[in-house]
């Protein structure tokens, strides 16, 4: 299925290169970290086809606040065939993406990871994907979170941004550097699972706080570990020594008391 993902992505590529709707853009100034709260709108991100921005919702996000969402019909779709983007974060079209956040050199940038929240109403559990292409679209990476989403739960979606990560199942005949050297699209769609290929049956997708972060480097770690062992072994000196001058400043309890209570405790 993952092989039919990716040679259709080629055809589409392909496809939109000849509309003349995927243009080559100028590398963007990335921002890490960066979180698109949709606070104030879809923040040009777009939906399945690029034809329309993504609605905007006040409330209903995963902390009650607000978030985007888009839909899709699989009334046409067959199994095993290319799955829909049901959400596009692009440099193209309308104006950069969240102003242009997610978009330039993921390398030197420091990427370390990239997470989402998602949500749909299909009558099954879907899996999604995650393809980051450069500005022209093509090549891309996939990214696979193998973990269905449940329908109507914000679910967390994940994918660590290294060349070594299981996730990614392919890079279009490209490499990873190649790929995350000129970030231009973040998209996120689903496969098409067997229960709804050819049902008419429009699916509301939601998306809130996409992000991206850097990851320490292990020497970073490892001096917060330290750091950490180090306030906690200090509290645990203090609390011995407190204990110690309670012990020794308690005034003796009279042997008669401790014999009373048959338990040799003072009572």
């Amino acid at each position: 299925m993952y092989f039919k993902v990716f040679s259709l992505s080629l055809s589409i590529f392909a496809s939109l290169q000849v509309l003349g709707i995927y243009e080559s853009q100028s590398v963007q100034a990335i921002t890490v970290p960066f979180t698109e709260d949709f606070d104030a709108g879809a923040a040009n991100w777009l939906n399945f086809n690029s034809s329309a921005l993504l609605s905007f919702h006040a409330t209903g996000g995963p902390d009650g606040s607000s978030f985007a969402s888009g839909t899709f019909n699989f009334k046409n779709s067959a199994f095993g065939d290319q799955g829909p983007v049901v959400f596009r974060g692009t440099t193209s079209l309308v104006g950069a993406s969240s102003g242009g956040a997610f978009f330039g050199n993921w390398i030197t940038g420091g990427v370390g990871k990239f997470t989402a929240q998602v949500r749909h109403d299909a009558t099954v559990p879907l899996t999604f994907f995650t393809r980051f292409a450069d500005p022209t679209n093509f090549p891309g990476g996939f990214a696979i979170h193998s973990a269905p989403v449940p329908p109507n739960v914000w679910t967390d979606l994940t994918v660590d941004i290294n060349a070594s990560n299981p996730q990614f199942v392919s890079f279009e005949g490209a490499t990873f550097a190649d790929v995350f050297d000129d970030i231009g699209n973040v998209q996120l769609g689903v496969t098409i699972p067997q229960e709804l290929a050819g049902v008419d049956l429009e699916i509301n997708f939601d998306l809130d706080q996409p992000a991206i972060s850097t990851v320490p480097e292990p020497a970073t770690f490892a001096l917060a570990a330290l750091a950490c062992c180090g306030v906690l072994m200090g509290a645990g000196q203090k609390r011995e020594q407190k204990g110690s001058e309670q012990i020794h400043s308690a005034p003796k309890t009279p042997h008669r008391e401790s014999v009373s209570n048959g338990c040799g405790l003072g009572s």
